[in-house]
C-alpha cells in the first residue's frame, strides 16, 4: 500500500499519533489483516490487540483501538470470535482504552453486532460502525442504542442495497436523525463535504457528534477542525480500502480555501500489518484512519 494510507511498523503509528496528539487530535488503531481462517491466526491477532492495548497505555496515548471480526476468525468460528472480541473489550475496558468495532460486509453484520451487543450489555464501553446505504440500519440502530453501544455511521464501503449517490446521502441523513431522537453522542465517518456541513447546521452540541477522516485525505482541513476554533471532528473507515471506486461514492473533498477556513477533525486507525487513526482532543472528537505493517 502507498505510504499515503500506510505506516511501516506499529512504532511509526505510534511517532504518528504522538504528533497528532500534540495538534489536538486522537488516533484509532487498527491492525491490518482480515479474514484469518484457523483458530491460532485468530488467537494470534486477539494476542496482537492486547499487546497493542497495553502499550498504548504504557504511552499514555490519546488513541482508540478498531477490530474488524474476520482477523477473529469470524467467518470459522462463530463462539470463538464472540469470546475473544469480549476479551479484547475487557482489556480495553481495564486500561481505559476506546473499543470500536468495525462493520464489513454483509455476511459479517450479524456477528459484528452480536459483538458489540456482547460488550455493551456487559457494561464494556463499545463504538460499532453502521451503514448508512443497507436497508437493515435503521432496526440496526435501535439494537444498538437500546443495548447501550455507540455508533460511528458511515455510508458503506462494499456492496450495499443503494448504490445511487443522491439516495445514500439521504439515507445517511435518515440515519442521523434517528440516533439524534435517542439524545445520544455518535460519530459519523465520512469526506462527504456536503454532509459534514448539513451535520455541522443540524447538531450544534459539540459535545454530541465526533467526525472521522481517513489518514492521507483532507489533512489540511482535519487539522484545522482540531484547533481551539475548531468545530468539527473527522473519522477514518478503515474498510475503505478503494474510496471513489465504489457505487454512489461521489467526490471525496473539496480543496476550495472557503472550505479549507473551516474547521476540522480528523481519525487515525492501524493494522498489524496496522493502520493509525487520528482524532482531535478539543470539544469536537476529531479521528483519522492511518495504516501500518
Amino acid at each position: 500500500m502507498p505510504d499515503r494510507w500506510v505506516l511501516p511498523d506499529r512504532s511509526a503509528a505510534f511517532k504518528w499519533c504522538q504528533k497528532r496528539n500534540e495538534l489536538g487530535i486522537s488516533c484509532i488503531l487498527d491492525i491490518l489483516g482480515r479474514y484469518n481462517r484457523d483458530e491460532a491466526e485468530a488467537k494470534a491477532a486477539r494476542a496482537e490487540y492486547i499487546s497493542l492495548l497495553n502499550d498504548i497505555s504504557r504511552s499514555r496515548l490519546q488513541a482508540s483501538i478498531s477490530v474488524k471480526p474476520s482477523t477473529l476468525g469470524g467467518t470459522l468460528n462463530r463462539e470463538t470470535a464472540l469470546r475473544l472480541s469480549q476479551e479484547i473489550a475487557e482489556r480495553a475496558a481495564e486500561l481505559k482504552i476506546p473499543f470500536e468495532l468495525d462493520i464489513e460486509g454483509q455476511r459479517m453484520i450479524d456477528l459484528t453486532l452480536e459483538m458489540a451487543e456482547n460488550a455493551a450489555r456487559s457494561g464494556l464501553p463499545v463504538t460499532v460502525a453502521l451503514q448508512a446505504y443497507l436497508r437493515r440500519t435503521s432496526q440496526d440502530i435501535d439494537t444498538m442504542l437500546d443495548a447501550g453501544a455507540k455508533i460511528r455511521l458511515v455510508k458503506g464501503a462494499y456492496t450495499g442495497d443503494l448504490s445511487d449517490f443522491d439516495m445514500i446521502q439521504e439515507a445517511f441523513k435518515d440515519a442521523a436523525e434517528q440516533i439524534i431522537e435517542w439524545d445520544v453522542p455518535f460519530c459519523i465517518g465520512t469526506h462527504d463535504p456536503d454532509l459534514i456541513e448539513w451535520a455541522r447546521n443540524r447538531i450544534s452540541d459539540r459535545d454530541f457528534l465526533e467526525y472521522a477522516f481517513l489518514k492521507g485525505l483532507a489533512d489540511e482541513t482535519k487539522e484545522c477542525m482540531a484547533s481551539r476554533d475548531g468545530t468539527y471532528p473527522s473519522m477514518s473507515p478503515s474498510e475503505r480500502t478503494r474510496r471513489g471506486t465504489r457505487p454512489g461514492a461521489g467526490p471525496i473533498w473539496p480543496s476550495s480555501p472557503s472550505w479549507a477556513a473551516r474547521p476540522c477533525p480528523e481519525q487515525t486507525s492501524f493494522y498489524t500489518p496496522l493502520f493509525p487513526v487520528e482524532i482531535p482532543l478539543n470539544e469536537n472528537l476529531l479521528r483519522e484512519a492511518l495504516r501500518f505493517f
